[in-house]
This record gives C-alpha cells, sequence and structure tokens, in this order.
C-alpha cells in the first residue's frame, strides 16, 4: 500500500474493530470494564465518520497501559457528593471509563433534582466529548461537558502553550430529529487532525497552526512543537480560559502549564480533569414540548434562505448522524488508510488475533 492515495478508504466490519478494540486493550492488560468502556466510545466515534479520536487511538492506549502510564486496574473513587453534584478521583484510569461512569451520575442526578454537575480529577484522555453529551440526550435531558488536555494553544497575543483544546460537548433532545450535537476544539481545527494530516504526507493546511514563535506555518516540522490556532483568535482563547476552569481549577486536577506534556490525544495524560452537567427541560415545561419547541427551531434552521454558492444547511453533529445512519445499516466503516494502518501494524507487533480485512491493493 502505497501513501499516494492519504484519503482513500477501507471498509472494515464495526465488529472486527470492536474485536480489536477489546483484545489489543485485555492483551495489554486493562481491566474488563475500562476496556468495554473505552472501545465502546472509540469504536462510536469511528461509526460516526470522526478521523481524529477513534478506534486507531486504542493501538496508542493498549501502549501506555502495557507501560504502566496508564491504570490497568483503577478504582472510581468519590471525593464528595451532594443532591446535585459529586466529584470523583480516577485514579489515572483511562478516560472514556470514568467519564461514562461519571455522566451517568450526573443523569441520575439531573433526574432527581433537574441539574446536576459531575467532576472528574486524575485521569486522562477522553475521547470524543459527544459521546458523553448524548448520553444525557438519549436521556432526554440536556448534556454538557469539557476537558482539559494536552497544551496546545497560547493566551492570545502570547506564545507560550497554556491551554489544551479544551473541546466543549453539547446534545440537545428532539421529538423527531437526531438530537443537536455539538462537539467543537477550541482550536481551528483538532490537533489529531493536523497529526492525521502529516501521516496522510498532506503538511499542514493555511490557517491550522502556528509555530513556537506564534507565526503562522505550514511547516510540517513545527509539529507538535508549536501552537493551535484558536477559533475567532481571542475568543477562542477565551472559551478555552472557561474550559480549563471547569475542568481544572474547578475538579482539582491540574490546569494550564502545571501540565508538562504537549499535544497525545492518543495517550496518556498528567492528571487531567473533566466536567459534566446535565439539565432536565422538565423542570421548564413538560419534556415533549420541549422537544417539540427544538424541533420548530430546527423546522426554522432548515428553511433559511441559502447563501450564494451553498448546498443546503445543516444541524450541528448532522454529518455524524448521517454517517452514524449509514455506516449501522451497510455494518462497515470506511477507515482512512492511516487508521488502518495504525490497527493493522498494531495487530501485527502483538500478535493479536483479530483479523482485519485485507487492505485494497
Amino acid at each position: 500500500m502505497t501513501m499516494n492515495s492519504p484519503d482513500k478508504r477501507i471498509e472494515v466490519p464495526i465488529g472486527v474493530l470492536r474485536e480489536f478494540g477489546i483484545e489489543a486493550l485485555a492483551s495489554a492488560g486493562l481491566a474488563a470494564e475500562p476496556t468495554e468502556l473505552v472501545t465502546e466510545v472509540q469504536l462510536e466515534a469511528t461509526i460516526r465518520g470522526q478521523p481524529t479520536h477513534n478506534v486507531g487511538a486504542i493501538a496508542g492506549y493498549a501502549e501506555r497501559v502495557a507501560e504502566g502510564v496508564l491504570n490497568s486496574d483503577p478504582e472510581f473513587t468519590l471525593v464528595n457528593e451532594g443532591p446535585t453534584h459529586a466529584l470523583f478521583d480516577a485514579d489515572r484510569g483511562p478516560g472514556q471509563w470514568s467519564s461514562v461512569l461519571a455522566m451517568r451520575v450526573c443523569i441520575e442526578k439531573a433526574r432527581k433534582s433537574g441539574v446536576s454537575v459531575v467532576g472528574v480529577n486524575n485521569s486522562n484522555h477522553f475521547g470524543a466529548a459527544a459521546y458523553y453529551a448524548s448520553m444525557a440526550s438519549d436521556a432526554d435531558l440536556i448534556g454538557i461537558c469539557t476537558t482539559n488536555g494536552g497544551l496546545v494553544l497560547a493566551p492570545w497575543g502570547g506564545a507560550t502553550p497554556t491551554f489544551g483544546n479544551n473541546p466543549l460537548g453539547v446534545a440537545i433532545p428532539t421529538s423527531k430529529s437526531h438530537p443537536i450535537m455539538l462537539d467543537i476544539a477550541m482550536s481551528t481545527v483538532a490537533m489529531g487532525k493536523v497529526s492525521l494530516s502529516l501521516a496522510q504526507g498532506k503538511g499542514i493546511p493555511p490557517g491550522w497552526y502556528m509555530d513556537s514563535d506564534g507565526r503562522p506555518t505550514t511547516d510540517p516540522s513545527d509539529y507538535p512543537h508549536g501552537l493551535g490556532v484558536p477559533i475567532a483568535e481571542h475568543k477562542g482563547y477565551g472559551l478555552a480560559l472557561l474550559m480549563e476552569v471547569l475542568s481544572g481549577v474547578l475538579v482539582g486536577s491540574k490546569f494550564g502549564t502545571d501540565h508538562e506534556f504537549r499535544d497525545g490525544s492518543g495517550g496518556a495524560m498528567d492528571d487531567l480533569g473533566h466536567f459534566f452537567m446535565a439539565i432536565d427541560p422538565s423542570v421548564f415545561m413538560p419534556i415533549e414540548q420541549f422537544k417539540d419547541r427544538v424541533e420548530e427551531m430546527i423546522r426554522q434552521i432548515r428553511s433559511s434562505k441559502l447563501a450564494v454558492g451553498s448546498s443546503g444547511v445543516m444541524v450541528p453533529g448532522e454529518p455524524e448522524w448521517q454517517a452514524r445512519d449509514r455506516n449501522l445499516a451497510a455494518g462497515t466503516v470506511p477507515l482512512l488508510e492511516a487508521t488502518y494502518r495504525t490497527i493493522a501494524k498494531h495487530i501485527e507487533e502483538k500478535g493479536l488475533k483479530t483479523k482485519l480485512p485485507p487492505a485494497p491493493g
């Protein structure tokens, strides 16, 4: 296989990808529950068509479990709680595992109290924020979450890496449509896309990255020692700071330059924090009335006059829902060649039994 077609995609059965995730993590020594939850979170992102934070990242997680960087048998310990809040210590376990457990608690408390917030510290990279927000929307709640991460953003006007990409995940239930789903990083593009672009031999497109002095760059050699570009400049910086307060300062994890690592979205971090929130719309009005009102908002959005050159208006999360519906119907996922190669390499090096379909000539 050559690198002449970086956008080539290889169809892989969903069941095979699940088998890979479970085998890779279990063989590295990860306990059963974290293995299952990490696999499901990463698999869901894959099915949604996300080019980063997908099953391909499991190879990196498995390596760090084997190295002892990720705790292979963590305890999810309650630090304190009340009717509308809880704080947990993740014991250096996988972020996906601790985040699913935390959002379950958040949902339970919101159902009883109308709103709840749950924090997690001493954790690791949690993958795609959409997964946890959608847990709440599946329960007819509004879900909100964020996390801090590897240092990739500087304060606006500065050049010292101070913040992670600190994504914001929001999911809103509807009556007929798929839930509205917002999952955005605080940089112009997720750093995983920068890494993937380089792996595909594409280089860094203009507007995606800055060098270590804060100058725009398209030079691949500047990654990963440079800086991401905040969305909307100072506004993205402000949002990154807000997410750092919620997922770092507030929950008692390290924050800002307390972290000593750069971008590393596929691997273990260093005392990352997560923040989850769930809101029950029924405290304001009957849930069906709320969902119908959201549906009416979606109708208004779709009826918008199209801008010149536009092919249509979409609701946040719609491309991912379309990919999910398509992939579930097919029973396969079209993996980018770079992701396929990462999985195939891990299978070969570790002697795993999972069998990928052969890559086309």
